[in-house]
């Protein structure tokens, strides 16, 4: 939820919810969002992942989810809080559903990861086999991602990388197998929610994730 207050009704319960809260719901679900306050919803479904196989979803895999923006905060604080913070590939939350065990995973097809930017930082070079849709959570001038498909060991760099900057409430897509380092020169933090298509690919133990130093 990027802005506003509201609640869904689903399945015959009620999710209230507000800005910065997350909200995951079964496929089959019936659900009916109603806003108290103007509200900006950001929404990823694997419907298409379905329609592709040309499958149906036959029962609910988990039930619905609400993971609340104070308790994200707080947890993605004590991770940066952590002495061993700054030496991390990444400073992350990692949403899991008790339900996905396996996995690990927001549900069975899709990982769900809230990561922390600091001011002057970056996020190294690193790629890996599933899609992310990258969500720019908030953020202010001087925040970046850089991709490319090759990364020079002799530079330590992306090699003829394009650069996306970031914009608060903003998105945008990371291909399968592409390199991609995160920056942020804004003189403050930001934060980043990238949503893929892992929970498939760790099932499969397809993911290979990589990182370079």
């Amino acid at each position: 939820m990027l802005r506003g207050a509201g609640r869904t009704t689903v399945d015959g319960g009620v999710i209230a919810w507000q800005a910065g809260d997350l909200v995951v719901l079964p496929a089959g679900s019936r659900a009916d969002h109603e806003a108290a306050l103007d509200a900006t919803l950001y929404h990823v479904s694997d419907a298409p992942l379905l329609a592709y196989l040309g499958v149906r979803p036959a029962e609910p895999r988990f039930a619905p989810t609400l993971f609340r923006q104070a308790r994200l905060a707080a947890e993605l604080d004590r991770v940066a809080a952590a002495p061993d913070a700054a030496t991390r590939n990444r400073i992350s939350v990692l949403l899991g559903n008790a339900a996905q065990s396996q996995t690990l995973t927001v549900t069975h097809t899709l990982w769900a990861m809230l990561g922390l930017v600091p001011a002057g930082a970056i996020q190294r070079p690193h790629r890996h086999q599933s899609v992310a849709l990258d969500l720019v959570v908030d953020c202010s001038p001087g925040c970046y991602t850089l991709l490319g498909e090759e990364f020079d060991p002799a530079s330590r760099a992306i090699v003829d990388p394009v650069r996306v900057d970031w914009e608060p409430g903003a998105a945008f897509v990371t291909p399968p197998g592409m390199w991609h380092s995160h920056h942020n020169e804004s003189g403050r933090p930001a934060r980043i929610l990238p949503i893929q298509d892992a929970g498939l690919h760790t099932y499969l133990r397809s993911l290979d994730i990589r990182f370079r130093p």
